[in-house]
């Protein structure tokens, strides 16, 4: 299962003057074709499967353009592969309209308008599927200015395991992301990440973000791998010598088997 890149939760009112976003739906499970759209050569999930989000502090109002493509139409057919990577293709909210988020410049996120309804969509990928290195991920996601505290979950992410609420130690973390490696994964690779998984071995490391939503990776500290966005990355011995005791000790039950 690869990094569900960002995640949001219902939020209490915010205690700052800061620019919040809040999940405004519950999140429900993922089901069918996943929710994705293509924007200027990245490919973008829809956050928490397409749930709606509401802007407090600042309003998109940048437009960037209209979904006009329907990837759900064209699945199957000889020509379907190009409107697949095509700009302004999706498999959800077509017709909706496009926005840069304010404090998200790089557009890593841009919020999507249907009526009078907003989701949310992130990069995960580039629509070639070319390689995206850690620096490009995570200079474009700010995620150092953004994150304020983070938690260690469990795989599934309903369990906080862990918490770093100093600043610096968080700064620490994010620093030892950008040194992590593209993975060229082998068979046998992506067999020991899924046995892993199975083992109760993966946990979500979950950035709190300022706006009140939050993002989250998928780590294995045993293999020494982690999701950011649709990718695996291999992370050096350095990072987690300098992450102090944050992956020691962690445990958690054995996903079930189905």
């Amino acid at each position: 299962m690869l990094g569900v890149v960002i995640y949001t939760s219902p939020l209490k009112t915010s205690l700052t003057n800061s620019p919040q976003i809040s999940q405004q739906t519950p999140v429900s499970a993922p089901t069918g074709v996943r929710k994705i759209l293509n924007y200027n050569g990245f490919r973008y999930a829809f956050v928490s499967d397409g749930a709606q989000f509401k802007f407090t502090g600042m309003k998109p109002e940048k437009s960037l353009g209209t979904i006009d493509f329907d990837i759900n139409q064209e699945i199957g057919k000889n020509n379907g592969g190009e409107v697949v990577e095509k700009d302004f293709s999706s498999t959800f909210a077509v017709g909706g309209k496009l926005y840069e988020i304010p404090t998200y410049p790089s557009q890593f996120r841009i919020a999507v308008k249907v009526e009078e309804h907003y989701y949310l969509a992130e990069i995960v990928a580039k629509t070639n599927d070319s390689t995206m290195t850690a620096k490009e991920y995570l200079d474009m996601s700010n995620l150092k200015e953004h994150a304020k505290d983070i938690h260690v979950l469990n795989h599934v992410g309903n369990d906080v395991l862990k918490k770093m609420t100093d600043h610096a130690s968080v700064e620490s973390i994010i620093d030892g992301l950008y040194s992590a490696k593209t993975a060229d994964l082998s068979n046998k690779e992506y067999e020991a990440i899924a046995e892993a998984q199975s083992q109760g071995k993966s946990y979500q490391l979950k950035f709190n973000l300022k706006d009140g939503t939050y993002m989250g990776m998928y780590i294995i500290p045993e293999l020494k791998v982690v999701s950011m966005g649709d990718a695996y990355y291999h992370l050096p011995d350095t990072f987690f010598e300098q992450s102090g005791d944050l992956f020691l000790g962690l445990a958690q039950d054995v996903l079930p088997l189905y």
